[in-house]
């Protein structure tokens, strides 16, 4: 490893710690102290061997852990000014010594190993094939007591911390793995989408549009769709009760990074606009499916009957599994199924007679979506099924990642589908666009 450069010891002097000013807005690297009584019981054994930094005022810039243990211990400090030392080594010294205790965040721990490696290469120089020299990533690990592949780790996921600054609300390493799955997920299909656009304008089984369902729907000529299926949102502020890749309640961090207005106001001005404009677009052997909220079941029944539909009177509910979701699980049950309401127009008459009004289904596992409520392909096909032939045509006019759509064209039914989100647009695009 090259050799480390040492503070000049004729800059160093001894003080008294009660001369040192601590100001609360000083910025830190550390936001926690950590474990004093170790470092008191280090320097004792060894004594100080890095000073303090402070301000020719005698306020505190760096080496609080160190300051703290000489007021354990009840001995002078020893301290240097900011100004007689290399900055570059100053902030050396802090980010190893931080690194060393293991007192940092996993965000701040890894943008720390980044910043270190970045320090030392600056001074020491990269290495390079075939030449010697230069600061290794074996010293990087020699140097905080850690392994090769962690520092090569942190790096990794200083630099994605970087780019997604929310990472650094995840509590561990895993679980700023399993984020950036999801944000890069997004990019690569944002980066991709006209790629991808290019090809869907080619297909005949189905269309793909990035627009508010308010505006598409607008478009669509009366008595053309046979049948209206979508998932909208619920208006339950989803963002607030789903589990985060912490396993924490509530939060923007999930594995697939997407978020989108679920307020209740959003979802009903929606929910009404889309009754209006599924009754006029389908043909009077139409049909119509949109998963909804429980809460609000009775309420949507009532403004699709408004609108001219008939409507069944209870939802056809999805069972998804024998355990469900459940943050309060010692005193509530847990929620193990969603609904569903299904309407017709008058003349119509359903394909596959006699079906259930429950249907079990596995939902799509968190590591797998797309989208945060992403619905399972299989479930879309059985409720299709029920009263699509081939040929025949769909829309979902708020399709997220495109569940709906695949499942559409697996069924030999023409499909549109619309989502106003770039980002979730394109999730949606490149789903369609692996399968042709």
């Amino acid at each position: 490893m090259p050799q480390i450069q040492a503070i000049d010891e004729s800059v160093i002097f001894n003080l008294n710690p009660a001369d040192v000013i601590i100001k609360d807005e000083m910025p830190r690297q550390r936001k926690e102290l950590g474990k004093i009584d170790e470092m008191a019981k280090s320097i004792q054994t060894f004594g100080q061997i890095q000073p303090i930094v402070i301000g020719r005022d005698n306020s505190l810039i760096a080496g609080g852990r160190r300051l703290a243990a000489c007021i354990i211990l009840g001995t002078t400090v020893r301290a240097c000014y900011k100004d007689t030392i290399d900055p570059v080594l100053m902030r050396e010294m802090e980010l190893e010594e931080n690194l060393q205790r293991k007192s940092l965040t996993p965000a701040e721990e890894c943008l720390a190993v980044a910043e270190l490696v970045e320090l030392k290469r600056s001074k020491y120089g990269t290495p390079t094939q075939g030449r010697t020299g230069g600061f290794t990533l074996d010293d990087a690990a020699m140097l905080v007591g850690k392994t090769k592949g962690s520092i090569v780790e942190s790096m990794q996921l200083a630099e994605a911390i970087r780019n997604f600054p929310d990472l650094s609300t995840c509590a561990t390493k895993s679980d700023i793995k399993r984020a950036v799955k999801g944000f890069e997920r997004v990019q690569q299909q944002v980066r991709a989408l006209s790629s991808y656009e290019d090809l869907i304008k080619k297909s005949d089984e189905f269309i793909l549009v990035n627009k508010s369902a308010e505006d598409y729907l607008a478009g669509i000529g009366a008595d053309t769709v046979d049948l209206f299926f979508t998932d909208p949102p619920y208006g339950i502020d989803v963002h607030n009760l789903a589990i985060t890749t912490g396993g924490e309640t509530g939060g923007s961090i999930t594995t697939t990074s997407v978020t989108y207005d679920d307020s209740e106001s959003y979802a009903k001005t929606l929910l009404e606009r889309l009754c209006v404009e599924s009754y006029r677009i389908t043909k009077e052997t139409g049909h119509a499916y949109i998963f909804c909220g429980k809460t609000i079941f009775e309420w949507l029944k009532c403004r699709m009957e408004a609108a001219g539909w008939l409507v069944l009177q209870w939802p056809i509910i999805w069972t998804k599994r024998e355990t469900g979701q459940n943050n309060q699980p010692e005193k509530w049950p847990s929620a193990a199924y969603e609904a569903i309401l299904f309407a017709r127009k008058p003349n119509s008459c359903l394909v596959l007679q006699g079906r259930p009004d429950w249907i079990q289904c596995d939902p799509v596992l968190p590591s797998q979506r797309n989208h945060q409520a992403e619905k399972p392909v299989e479930l879309c096909k059985e409720l299709i099924s029920r009263c699509c032939m081939p040929g025949q045509n769909l829309i979902d006019p708020c399709m997220g990642s495109g569940a709906i759509i695949e499942a559409g064209v697996q069924m030999k039914v023409l499909s549109m589908g619309c989502e106003k989100d770039r980002s979730i647009y394109a999730s949606a695009v490149s789903r369609m666009a692996k399968g042709k």
